[in-house]
């Protein structure tokens, strides 16, 4: 088959569809994965997979006025700013025009919208595949909205019906005049669960409860294991216990601050941090960086996490389920969307401590709950967990539903 996965997001949101594009092609497929071109040099495509870019930054997005406005909640804010998330959906329309002709099936991420549109447009079959659980018909809380599991199922789903309505203006409007009335029309009219073959849910299902008609919980997609760099393995030597704490994609107004708290929170507790802020700044520069709050490069969450006695973490659904894979504690700091999902389900499963939104995170607050997820009970029921998750093949279930659901349309 000629698949075409499209996957839309940060780094973290785009890892999953590479390790699935593997999977595919040592099964035989000719895969093509669409993607943002900042990001393609850094995916390590196997053999079998070819790579096509889409002109849009998500490292621009995450640092600027939309996601801050996101993070902050305002209204007024998010709808001066819902051009740039319009404008950075609209950039995967042309490439995906081109990617998908000929294509026997579109394998689309949750905001890959423009793709699931050129398809459609083409004839050609679609799959959803989301990092978190959302399709019409779901009974639980919507990961996208923040504390949805504190509202009474009515206005659940009154929160998503008002999710669909809005979806299909996600990647922008297109307008003209005519008749001396203005035309408004969406760019691409399909919404966020929009399929014609199916839905992948690319999670634990021993992590998320939900299930609905037609999804397939496969498990988290995950490739190859890397080691760690030889500075690290070295560093990690040493004596600890070590925490690790970095928020990957997500940017930090003041690095050095949160390296000081860091830094506080490992004293009171007599713990040492490796700490990996990526986009936040260069750790670097930060007064905490000692002996205590040990600054380091980008390192495989696979080879990191399980030397850790907890992680701290933003809940993306990529790092969630590294450290659930681990078996390895979590405090999760929520920045915005589905992280505040996340951090909620760990807690309700006993492998993390409550959520602290990033807002409100001080030193004190990280020592209480780094506290807690050092307590014995919560390393326990995190290794037993860890061990259920990695019997799941996410990758071999995705392949065989993909390839169950074309042979069946």
């Amino acid at each position: 088959m000629r698949i075409v996965l499209a996957a839309a997001g940060s780094r973290g949101d785009v890892l999953p569809f590479a390790a699935l594009a593997r999977g595919l092609a040592e099964r035989g497929h000719e895969v093509t994965l669409l993607t943002h071109n900042v990001l393609l040099p850094t995916l390590d495509l196997p053999a079998g997979v070819s790579g096509v870019g889409a002109p849009s930054d998500p490292g621009t997005l995450l640092a600027g006025p939309a996601a801050q406005a996101l993070r902050r909640g305002s209204p007024r804010a998010l709808n001066r700013t819902r051009h740039l998330f319009a404008d950075f959906v609209h950039a995967f329309a042309a490439p995906a025009r081109i990617a998908v002709t000929g294509a026997d099936v579109v394998i689309a991420s949750s905001f890959a919208v423009a793709a699931v549109d050129a398809a459609l447009t083409a004839g050609v079959p679609v799959i959803r595949a989301h990092q978190w659980p959302e399709q019409p018909g779901l009974d639980g809380p919507m990961p996208l909205l923040p504390y949805a599991w504190r509202l009474p199922a009515p206005a659940r789903r009154l929160a998503r019906g008002a999710l669909r309505a809005v979806e299909p203006y996600l990647g922008g409007l297109d307008g003209w005049w005519e008749r001396g009335r203005l035309q408004l029309h969406a760019r691409h009219p399909v919404g966020l669960t929009t399929t014609t073959l199916g839905t992948l849910h690319a999670v634990s299902p021993s992590v998320v409860p939900d299930r609905a008609p037609g999804i397939c919980v496969t498990g988290w997609w995950v490739g190859p294991d890397g080691g760690l760099s030889e500075a690290a393995a070295g560093l990690l030597m040493q004596p600890g216990p070590w925490v690790f704490v970095g928020f990957g994609s997500m940017q930090q107004s003041d690095p050095e601050q949160l390296l000081d708290q860091i830094a506080r929170a490992c004293a009171a507790l007599g713990v040492r941090a490796v700490v990996q802020l990526g986009a936040a700044g260069d750790p670097r520069r930060g007064p905490a960086t000692d002996a205590t709050a040990v600054p380091i490069g980008p390192e495989p969450h696979s080879a990191l996490f399980p030397l850790m006695s907890a992680v701290v973490h933003h809940g993306g659904s990529g790092t969630t389920g590294a450290a659930v894979r681990a078996g390895t504690p979590s405090v999760v700091v929520p920045h915005f969307a589905d992280q505040y999902y996340w951090g909620h389900r760990l807690a309700a499963l006993g492998v993390a401590p409550p959520a602290i939104p990033r807002r409100r995170l001080t030193a004190a607050a990280l020592t209480r709950r780094l506290e807690e997820a050092l307590r014995p009970g919560m390393q326990r029921r995190a290794v037993d967990l860890g061990a259920r998750v990695r019997a799941e093949d996410g990758v071999a279930t995705a392949v065989r539903y993909i390839e169950r659901r074309v042979a069946d349309s």
